[in-house]
Order: structure tokens, then C-alpha cells, then sequence
């Protein structure tokens, strides 16, 4: 006799959220990608791809690997597109609208980019990622079976979100030739490398932990509010560090601090999923 695996089950609500997400996205996908390369040659364009390619196959592989495509592959698709899809156009949406607001009502340009890049950025990106997050953790709230597969889905809208948004970098440090493109690929890929996939992974923990393991609903909505603050501190934190290392050693210095960041969470995350597999198969 054989038994299907909870967590191989797919619920309808899980399935038709995840394709309304992703006929959702695919246009703003297509706007996107077309407005990161409009203008650039085909080479540029391709060595702009190629790069973002690099660390977003990275990161899908490990997840792959640690989670087994759980709990459906076409949440997987749903998550990614999301990711690159709407959160982008989103995002993009709202830190044009907020930047203009800041430029007119602040007279002091660093200032305004201060306060664009370390608080209403990181605050308009968590939210756009996190809708697509919120979406998929609920419609797959049956067959979750713990806070760690949040992170993973949540990790990768995360993931989508960067592969969209490098692009358009790789692009504009294109400009300075293959050097220009190394220092961008240096600072986004390596040394910042899966920013926007913990941020975001920290609300899809939260969340996923508030359906599975809160108490009751006041427990759950603080533990839901208390991960997506932190996903916004985290990434406020990060770009605040971009901010504030000192020039002559920038890459020392925001290295230091966001690849400990890196471990430190790759390290949970495998934890989480594993500690939990562990007691099933033991």
C-alpha cells in the first residue's frame, strides 16, 4: 500500500492562486525585462541576463535541493514570477511615486536618497514581495508542514525579485565596460549575494509559523507583523550599510557584514528543514 507524502499534495486553493499569480505576472515579467534592456545592444543585453542568471539558478538549485520542490512545483513557478513579476512592477510603481514625493518636499538630495533607499524602499519592496508571499502561505496552509517551507517560498519571491531588479543594474554598469559590470556583480551577487531572498524569507517564516504553530489569532497576527518588520529592518539595514561603508573600502566593509547575514541564514533555513524531516523519517 502506498502513501502520497503530505507535503507532495496540492490543495485547489494552492493551485488556482498560483495561477492566477503567475498569469498575473508574466505581463509585468515581459514589462519589466523590456524596460531594464530598452536601448542597450543585444550583447549588452544578453551579458546583463547572463549574470542575473548566475545567481538566481544559485540560489533555485539549493532550494530545490533542501526542499524538494515543496509543497508544489507550480507554487514554485507562481513565487518566482511573482517575484519578478508583480512585486517588481509594483515596487517599481511605488518608489517612483515616493521618490518624487521626497525629492519636492525634501531640499537636501542625500537626504532624500537616504531616506528613499533605508525607509520607504525597503518598506514598498517587503510589501510588494510580501503579497505574493502571503498569498501562496495561505492558499497553502493545509499542506505546510513547517515555518522553514515559508521561508523557502517567501525565498523564492525573493529570489525572482532580484533576478528582474539586477538586470536593469548589469545594464546601466555595462556602461563602464566589463569592469563596471564586475564591481556590480561583485556588490549584488557576492558580497550582497540573496538579499532580497532572506528579507522576505524572514516574513514567509513568520507567517508560516503563525498558521502552524500560534496559540491563537493575536499570537499569530503579531508573530505575521513582527516577520515582516523584520524583513524590513533587515533590508533597510543592508542598504543603510551601502550607505555608510566608507568608499576606500566599501566592499571590505559591506562584505563583512551582509555575508554573515548569508550564513548565518542558509545555516536556519537548513536546520529548519531538516530537523523537521528528521523527525518524520526517524
Amino acid at each position: 500500500m502506498t502513501h502520497t507524502h503530505p507535503a507532495r499534495r496540492s490543495t485547489t486553493a494552492l493551485t488556482v492562486s498560483s495561477i492566477i499569480l503567475i498569469i498575473l505576472s508574466i505581463p509585468a515579467l515581459a514589462y519589466e525585462v523590456r524596460g531594464a534592456i530598452d536601448g542597450a545592444t543585444n550583447s549588452t543585453a544578453a551579458l546583463a541576463v547572463g549574470a542575473s542568471c548566475v545567481s538566481a539558478l544559485v540560489g533555485l538549485v539549493f532550494l530545490a535541493w533542501l526542499a524538494r520542490f515543496t509543497p508544489s512545483i507550480l507554487s514554485w513557478i507562481a513565487a518566482f514570477t511573482w517575484g519578478t513579476g508583480g512585486a517588481l512592477l509594483i515596487a517599481g510603481i511605488g518608489n517612483g511615486v515616493t521618490d518624487a514625493a521626497m525629492e519636492t518636499s525634501i531640499s537636501d538630495a542625500q537626504t532624500a536618497d537616504v531616506v528613499t533607499s533605508v525607509v520607504t524602499g525597503p518598506l514598498i519592496e517587503e510589501t510588494a514581495k510580501g503579497i505574493g508571499a502571503l498569498i501562496l502561505i495561505l492558499a497553502a496552509r493545509k499542506v505546510l508542514q513547517r515555518p522553514a517551507q515559508g521561508a523557502v517560498l517567501g525565498g523564492l519571491v525573493g529570489i525572482g525579485f532580484a533576478w528582474g531588479e539586477d538586470i536593469g543594474y548589469y545594464v546601466s554598469a555595462l556602461d563602464e565596460g566589463m569592469g563596471g559590470l564586475w564591481e556590480s556583480f561583485l556588490a549584488r551577487a557576492l558580497l550582497g549575494a540573496f538579499g532580497h531572498a532572506i528579507f522576505t524569507g524572514v516574513f514567509g517564516f513568520a507567517l508560516c509559523w503563525a498558521i502552524l504553530r500560534a496559540t491563537n489569532v493575536f499570537v499569530g497576527i503579531a508573530a505575521g507583523l513582527g516577520g515582516f518588520a523584520g524583513a524590513v529592518l533587515l533590508h533597510a539595514q543592508a542598504n543603510g550599510v551601502g550607505f555608510l561603508a566608507p568608499e576606500d573600502s566599501w566592499n571590505l566593509t559591506y562584505g563583512a557584514i551582509e555575508v554573515p547575514i548569508l550564513a548565518v541564514s542558509v545555516a536556519l533555513l537548513v536546520w529548519g528543514m531538516r530537523r523537521r524531516r528528521a523527525t518524520l523519517e526517524a
